[in-house]
């Protein structure tokens, strides 16, 4: 496999690695919170504390949406595609004895400049949250960025998700954008 950081295209195994990642932190949340009682007596799972996870999923997918811009940001959500793309070929090929071909969606969704500058200050809270937090769960948010990498330009349910991700972004940047003139 060559590194073609140009126009990566997302394969079955790229998508097939996201998802694993996707449903072993579920699992683990599952298993980690079952069933026990709070300090505050409510009992069961906690779905805020998936809320990390969740959010650095949807930071990963714009991540990847940004990769066709030449920036640093693109270059690592290329790098991401790319590793991901060599990761899940191994598994479904190699390891399993399918194959993996390319599954990416025919439309790409980009950012506006706004949307741009909307994911500027998330990408600054995300390197914010790994610099300063104690409480949150790091680990959560790195594999959910590399998770939304892996499956963000698919033309499955989380590809789809991302067209109404980038329009919300898109839409805050607009707002932005009109406010700091």
């Amino acid at each position: 496999m060559n590194l073609n950081l140009g126009n990566p295209k997302v394969t079955l195994g790229c998508v097939t690695i996201g998802t694993v990642i996707i449903a072993l932190v579920i699992q683990r949340w599952w298993h980690k919170s079952g069933g026990k009682k709070g300090e505050d007596g409510s009992g069961g799972r906690s779905f805020t504390a998936l809320l990390p996870f969740v959010l650095a999923l949807c930071y990963g997918i714009l991540v990847v949406l940004a990769s066709p811009s030449i920036s640093v940001l693109g270059t690592i959500g290329k790098l991401g595609l790319w590793g991901g793309n060599g990761i899940g070929y191994a598994y479904l090929v190699w390891g399993i004895g399918g194959s993996s071909p390319s599954v990416n969606r025919a439309v790409p969704v980009v950012l506006s400049d706004g949307g741009y500058c909307v994911l500027a200050i998330w990408t600054a809270l995300v390197l914010g949250h790994h610099a300063w937090s104690r409480r949150m769960p790091r680990l959560y948010s790195l594999l959910g960025t590399v998770a939304g990498m892996l499956v963000g330009t698919s033309a499955g349910v989380a590809g789809i998700a991302a067209v109404p991700l980038a329009s919300a972004v898109n839409l805050a940047g607009s707002w932005y954008g009109a406010v700091a003139r």
